[in-house]
């Protein structure tokens, strides 16, 4: 299903970036208001509109994609405004229900979805024909492609993360309790092999290597109030939304 999304909102120049001179002591942070520069969608259930969107990514072309988990599908909104509906409200093949996260493989572009209500991940050609299905999961929400193009699962009700083989379908690695994870809700990587895994539970953001080494913990620097969703930019800049606050936190690589 395509259409055009008409309705972009288009306002005032993009501010200037703020100087990042170095770590800022935690006694000097103050908030920043930011001014929104684009509107995206309004609520409901027609193409562009949504309902309860809980995550989002962007893909090699610039293409935004939008879990729209009220409406039970994920919407593709390309930059000349083009829309793309994946998925329907079902149990059946290419359906979902309420779905938590996306992922879009970098060389396939087969776009991976986190059907939670299924317990099961499903995976859409770059066309949105539906190709398989992962299943195994309880709850499944946040996923995330690797840098060697791999699929990572946060299997939220059976506390673990799972490593998943896209062509084979074999499970090829995880992070469990007995690495120190609890509930994992959301999971997003670097280019340096390194995870970063939401855990709903300890209320943290915790880094973690491919295999498992526990490196790093935000909750170590600030108490956080349950974070969700997170992002890595190629500079290794940390976006985290931290839900319960109300509020976007920025970090460097270093934690800071």
């Amino acid at each position: 299903m395509s259409d055009r999304f008409d309705f972009l909102e288009i306002g005032d120049k993009i501010p200037e970036q703020l100087p990042l001179d170095g770590p800022v002591p935690v006694s000097q942070w103050k908030p920043t208001t930011l001014r929104p520069v684009e509107v995206i969608g309004s609520e409901g259930t027609g193409v562009g509109q949504f309902r309860c969107p809980t995550a989002l990514i962007t893909d090699g072309d610039g293409a935004l994609y939008v879990v729209d988990s009220g409406n039970h599908r994920v919407q593709r909104i390309a930059l000349n405004g083009d829309v793309m509906v994946i998925g329907s409200q079902g149990s059946g093949r290419g359906q979902m229900m309420g779905p938590s996260g996306v992922a879009v493989h970098h060389t396939t572009r087969a776009i991976f979805v986190a059907d939670q209500g299924n317990h099961r991940v499903l995976c859409f050609g770059a066309n949105s024909a539906p190709l398989k299905q992962y299943t195994g999961f309880s709850g499944p929400s946040g996923i995330v492609i690797d840098s060697e193009g791999k699929l990572w699962v946060a299997d939220t009700g059976n506390s673990r993360l799972l490593r998943i083989d896209t062509v084979t379908g074999n499970c090829i690695g995880g992070i469990d309790r007995s690495m120190g994870l609890l509930r994992p809700i959301a999971v997003a990587c670097d280019n340096l092999k390194n995870l970063y895994i939401t855990d709903a539970q300890t209320a943290d953001l915790c880094r973690y290597t491919y295999f498992g080494k526990r490196a790093h913990a935000l909750g170590e620097i600030r108490k956080l109030q349950a974070p969700s969703q997170s992002a890595i930019s190629s500079d290794g800049i940390i976006y985290l939304a931290e839900t319960g606050a109300d509020r976007l936190h920025v970090f460097g690589s270093d934690g800071n």
